[in-house]
Parts: C-alpha cells; sequence; structure tokens
C-alpha cells in the first residue's frame, strides 16, 4: 500500500511539473527587455503577455502606437510573423526600479500584408513593480 501511495504522489509530482508553464521571469531590465523581444520571435503570446504591463503601449515607425491588448491580439492571430531577429549594442541605464534599454534590432518580419527587413534602433521602458519586471513601453525606428 505503501509503494502505491508513494508512486501515486511521484507520478502526480512529476504531472505537475511537466503541466507549469514555462513563463520567461526576468532577472533584470536587460533581461526583461530582451526575452520581450525573445517572446516576439517565438510568437509566443502567453510570454509576451507575462512580460508587458496593462498599461504598455509601443511606438512604430511613423509614430503610431498600440496598446498591449492589441499586440496580443496581433500575436496570436498571426498578423505579426518575426522571421528572425538579433539584438545588437544593448546598452541599459538604470534607474532603481526602472530601467531603459536601447540597442540596435536586425529582424525580417512580416506585419499583415507588409514585409519589413533591416536594422531597427530600440528603446525598451522596463519598471520592477511588486518585484517582477515588466516592459511598459517600446519604441522602434528604422535604421536609413
Amino acid at each position: 500500500m505503501k509503494f502505491i501511495l508513494s508512486c501515486f504522489l511521484f507520478f502526480a509530482f512529476v504531472a505537475f511539473s511537466f503541466g507549469q508553464n514555462n513563463i520567461a521571469q526576468p532577472l533584470d531590465g536587460t533581461d526583461c527587455s530582451n526575452l520581450f523581444f525573445r517572446a516576439l520571435l517565438e510568437e509566443d503570446v502567453n510570454n509576451v503577455t507575462n512580460l508587458i504591463s496593462n498599461d504598455f503601449t509601443m511606438a512604430g515607425f511613423q509614430g503610431q502606437t498600440i496598446d498591449a491588448q492589441f499586440l496580443q491580439q496581433a500575436i496570436s492571430q498571426g498578423h505579426i510573423n518575426i522571421e528572425s531577429g538579433i539584438l545588437t549594442g544593448t546598452n541599459t541605464r538604470n534607474y532603481g526600479d526602472v530601467a531603459i534599454v536601447t540597442g540596435k534590432w536586425d529582424v525580417a518580419a512580416k506585419i499583415e500584408n507588409s514585409s519589413y527587413q533591416g536594422e531597427l534602433s530600440y528603446m525598451t521602458v522596463c519598471v520592477r513593480s511588486g518585484g517582477k519586471w515588466k516592459v511598459v513601453a517600446v519604441q522602434l525606428s528604422p535604421n536609413r
């Protein structure tokens, strides 16, 4: 009986462990920014949702902004497809619980019916709140 109970508990633990999501938990502002871009590349709406704040905004090439809900929907519906993306030149300035992260993103992407391939300058603003790092704002600008 003890053997059966032990086996049951072991398999319940294993099932519970495998059932957990691999949701990213950033260590600092730089990690938060990097994980955000990786989640975009992987089109992982769960990690994007985990990494962005409720009041998140992203400013695009012509200054148009999108909010958290729009980004989540665009990813889940396949309107954003990041084919490749490499971050370089990352620089972080920390101000207590706020991190400003800048750098370059060499990206190939399709957004709806438009394609883009080239280098973008990016700036992310990450904030630690309640012990968790979140991306609150992103600015993307093409390098011409």
